[in-house]
């Protein structure tokens, strides 16, 4: 008889209490031999992941192999192992159950009786309430550590330029990376900016922390870092979970970081730190940019959804240019649009523009005619709501047939996907109604603004000056969509002047 065996952490310190994976892998072993069973190299699957989520590489090769009855049996170490919802524990013995394949655990013997079934329910609650009791202890440990003093494991013992001594809880300087550091600081000074450094690093094959390629985020973070100074923080940010092993970053109040004195020493001195920092809060300007204007700069956007630049070519002639056509210092372009001449693209949309001015009414009645379809829009959102609220329900009378045990799981998965898939669909509508009603809303007020700078402005719009067209632009909302073809332009625009046909090289 054959069996799989499934084990899981989610912490790394679950090897110090004996739940390691090495230590579930041999009790299982231990117990599978005893059964009876012969467990193939394969059908060992371990896994670093989270115990509250069901979807998990491992855990789905291990529902495969009950589903297919390739093995008899499937053994875990302890029903928090496979899982920490009792629901999702329900969900994979009700599946070993169906194909006829044995549910064993090395701690506990797995009770199918609905008396058992209502126990794993209360235990695996248990656990949940546990698991958040042990967050709340970890993090206050921590906190009391960090006032003892010593940098604790959230402070970051990796950072670049420093090892981590564990005797002493402090860090050392590793003086191969300082001096890469101290590069870092000086060519900040120097005015090099960040994307330079990057660019500069990769070139000689200086590696960063984890090995890979430098990044001009990576380089900002470290230059803004003030553990280079000597000053260690803990508590600074947190980490909010989005499913999966996926985690966003976020910075708590100032009020609850820690400060652990002496205990990371200094690379760079405070005020090479303090004249980096002056140096990353100055406005860079392109020096093309400060000698050449460009009209359509915030008001350009291409096809693929990036910003379009201005550029200039041989310092010379003037272009848009899509900035995703260029690479950046850890990915290739992502777009392949042409450049545009930026001086007939400007000659045509302002064609446009003046042509607009010259008739307010028309304008006044293309800004009405969108806000007459505010009450639409209004009644279309309540609409899509109303669905989404009927389907999240759906949703969840299936997980409660599913926990009753009238339905299968099976049932739920494909009854539940077809409902999930078109309140998601929903959503994505209501966004991009709210997006619309923004836009709407954006123009209130707009029709006595445009009256009244048309009528500024009518006895002169051939010798408008530079800022004064892009006054106009901004009057009207002016946003052009470019693409190989022609322009779209939106904003107080009417429907029929919207479009540009391509008159550009």
């Amino acid at each position: 008889m054959i069996a799989a065996i499934y084990c899981r952490v989610s912490t790394a310190g679950q090897a110090e209490n004996g739940t390691s994976l090495d230590s579930q892998r041999d009790a299982c072993l231990k117990l599978a031999t005893e059964q009876g069973y012969t467990v193939p190299a394969e059908y060992v699957l371990l896994e670093d992941w989270t115990g509250a989520d069901l979807e998990r590489p491992k855990l789905e090769r291990a529902r495969e192999l009950v589903r297919s009855r390739t093995v008899q049996a499937l053994v875990c170490y302890a029903v928090d192992r496979l899982a920490r919802d009792p629901i999702h524990v329900g969900i994979v013995a009700e599946e070993c159950a169906k194909h006829e394949v044995e549910l064993v655990f090395v701690l506990e013997p797995l009770d199918t009786s609905p008396e058992g079934a209502l126990i794993r329910y209360v235990k695996g609650y248990a656990a949940q309430i546990e698991r958040e009791r042990i967050k709340e202890r970890t993090l206050r440990g921590k906190r009391s550590r960090a006032r003892m003093g010593f940098i604790v494991q959230a402070t970051g013992k990796g950072i670049y330029g420093y090892r981590y001594v564990p005797e002493t809880k402090k860090r050392v300087i590793y003086e191969p990376e300082a001096q890469v550091v101290r590069r870092m600081f000086e060519a900040c000074l120097r005015g090099d900016s960040c994307y330079a450094i990057a660019i500069r690093l990769n070139e000689e094959g200086v590696a960063a922390f984890g090995g890979g390629l430098w990044h001009p985020r990576t380089v900002k973070r470290m230059l803004t870092n003030s553990s280079y100074k000597g000053t260690t923080i803990f508590g600074k940010t947190r980490r909010v979970s989005l499913g999966g092993k996926r985690r966003r970053v976020e910075e708590r109040s100032p009020q609850e970081w820690i400060e652990i004195p002496d205990a990371t020493p200094p690379i760079v001195t405070e005020d090479v730190f303090e004249a980096a920092q002056r140096m990353l809060s100055r406005p860079r300007r392109n020096p093309n940019l400060a000698s050449r204007k460009y009209l359509l700069t915030g008001h350009l956007e291409c096809t693929c959804g990036a910003p379009a630049v201005g550029t200039c070519l041989n310092h010379t002639y003037r272009y848009y240019r899509c900035r995703s056509t260029w690479p950046t210092a850890t990915r290739p372009k992502t777009c392949n649009a042409p450049y545009i001449n930026a001086a007939r693209l400007e000659e045509a949309v302002w064609n446009t523009v003046r042509e607009v001015l010259q008739e307010p009414d028309i304008v006044i009645a293309e800004i009405k005619r969108q806000q007459d379809e505010s009450s639409f829009i209004e009644e279309e959102m309540a609409r899509v709501r109303a669905s989404i609220r009927r389907l999240a329900d759906q949703e969840r009378r299936f997980i409660r047939l599913f926990g009753l045990g009238q339905v299968t799981e099976e049932y739920v998965v494909r009854e539940a996907s077809q409902v999930k898939k078109a309140r998601l669909a929903l959503e994505d509508e209501l966004r991009e109604l709210q997006q619309q009603r923004e836009r709407v809303a954006n123009l209130d007020g707009l029709s006595e603004q445009v009256r009244a700078f048309c009528a500024q402005v009518a006895e002169r719009l051939d010798d408008f000056d530079f800022e004064e067209k892009r006054l106009a632009l901004q009057a009207l909302q002016v946003k052009v969509a470019i693409g190989r073809d022609g322009a779209k332009l939106t904003g107080a625009i009417p429907q029929d002047l919207a479009t540009i046909g391509r008159t550009w090289a």
